[in-house]
């Protein structure tokens, strides 16, 4: 993992989605780029048995190829839809509500996706003795 990668990591250790999030869009201004990065460091936190994955209090059963796949296909591919919500940013008033928010109002609703019913998983972080911290 590269040493920017680290840093993000150290972070937001034993946060939730949206602090790693948050990290990363701090580092990563680019929408594109920040959601490339931020997969990329959950696949490797994945592959390093870092984190696990969960639903409703249930850790995901399927390989982490599959996982990765599950959480990129529902992951907003743009910062409005990320904002607004997938079918909120559907409506057509959608692009002039999120023209009025604020910069601010914008991150804060940017992290909040990750506690909406369509982010398919929540993080659970494996601490060095290997009990698990549930997000």
């Amino acid at each position: 993992m590269q040493k920017r990668w680290q840093e993000i990591v150290e972070l937001s250790e034993l946060w939730a989605f949206n602090g790693l999030w948050a990290f990363v869009r701090d580092e990563y201004k680019i929408f594109d780029e920040a959601r490339r990065v931020f997969l990329g460091i959950v696949e490797a936190l994945l592959d390093q048995k870092r984190i696990k994955l969960s639903k409703d209090g249930s850790l995901l059963k399927a390989s982490i190829a599959e996982q990765i796949s599950l959480l990129e296909q529902s992951l907003p591919i743009d910062r409005r839809a990320m904002v607004l919500g997938k079918t909120e940013a559907l409506l057509s008033t959608a692009q002039d509500d999120f023209d009025k928010m604020s910069e601010d109002a914008k991150i804060n609703e940017e992290t909040l996706w990750f506690f909406r019913d369509e982010c398919p998983a929540a993080v659970v972080w494996i601490r060095d003795d290997g009990s698990e911290e549930w997000t």
